[in-house]
């Protein structure tokens, strides 16, 4: 019999395996990725330097300027060099929003461009996104969806989708027949053939229905948004990309379970009502030990309520208080 592991006469693999990473390896390169982007993105709003959300390329340009305008290379250089983790650099980014001492930020700026870019921090969340999407390893959050669809859906229809935070053109989405075309979308994506990059919400306006979806897939990314204003106008945005020729549109929220069920400011009653404000009525959800799956339905004719404008969720308010919760929120 032959072997699996089918090798040449220097001994090498004949097919490269891709390397694994493991699911709890994977989830925090996720989330330092998130909170390097997070930090990086309110140094460069304090020295006034505008980043780009999908265009890492560019981004390091505008950087590059800035300190040759400001002949401030220098301190960049400092962090940039610093061994990675320092102790000192990363107390001094989780309280960058309270830091004012120009030179420093640029050195904390620095010390996160080096992880990014020279330390593997990109590259290194690229991998772990695409792993965790991985069919093999249960990692695809749209084999739900599919199965609640299948339930749902009218025979013989296809429908269109949009699937914001892609990470591969293989899930349950684009191979269960019921959609097409599937629009993918992603910040950082790692297969730009298939998957655009893009942001939503700079995403240009449908111009006609034929542009707009039946379903907008949104798995774990409401999470990584940074604020709770900025989530609620990412809700808000949804109802300009769904279809108002049909009669049934959808919305497919995946977010951590602790987002509602260990949040200060959110439960699952919560987002239920301020999407049912929106004009989403949920009609599926499942819990996982880790996650929370939702599907909400938009039928035609619905609107979102004026409860938002008059300020009914426009602020967070503490439902419960505990240790160790978090303080997700979503502010309309």
């Amino acid at each position: 019999m032959l072997s699996r592991k089918r090798k040449t006469v220097t001994g090498k693999l004949i097919v490269e395996r891709p390397p694994a990473i493991k699911p709890a390896k994977a989830r925090r390169i996720i989330r330092r990725f998130h909170l390097l982007i997070n930090k990086r993105r309110i140094i460069c709003n304090k020295i006034n330097i505008k980043l780009l959300e999908a265009d890492e390329s560019a981004n390091s340009r505008r950087i590059s300027e800035k300190l040759r305008l400001d002949g401030a290379q220098s301190f960049y250089d400092e962090g940039w060099n610093t061994q990675n983790p320092s102790p000192e650099y990363e107390a001094q980014m989780l309280r960058v929003q309270r830091l004012d001492d120009h030179n420093q930020l640029l050195r904390i700026l620095g010390y996160i461009m080096s992880e990014i870019h020279q330390r593997g921090g990109l590259k290194n969340y690229q991998l772990a996104s695409s792993m965790g999407q991985d069919r093999n390893r249960g990692g695809d959050s749209s084999k739900i969806l599919i199965n609640w669809f299948k339930t749902i859906r009218t025979s013989g229809r296809q429908y269109r989708a949009l699937e914001i935070g892609s990470l591969s053109a293989e899930n349950a989405i684009s191979t269960s027949g019921i959609f097409d075309p599937v629009t993918r979308i992603d910040l950082n994506s790692n297969d730009p053939a298939k998957i655009l990059r893009q942001d939503f919400m700079k995403r240009p306006l449908p111009s006609s229905e034929a542009e707009k979806f039946d379903l907008i897939s949104c798995s774990l990314v409401l999470n990584f948004v940074p604020t709770p204003q900025l989530r609620g106008a990412m809700l808000l945005r949804f109802q300009h990309f769904l279809r108002l020729d049909v009669e049934k549109t959808y919305v497919f929220l995946v977010l951590p379970l602790p987002c509602v069920s260990n949040s200060r400011y959110m439960s699952t009653e919560l987002l239920c009502e301020i999407m049912e404000c929106l004009g989403y009525k949920q009609s599926h959800t499942h819990e996982s030990s880790k996650i929370i799956y939702m599907l909400f339905q938009r039928s035609i004719g619905s609107k979102a309520q004026k409860k938002h404008v008059a300020g009914g969720f426009s602020k967070k308010v503490l439902i419960r208080d505990k240790a160790n919760m978090n303080n997700f929120s979503i502010a309309l």
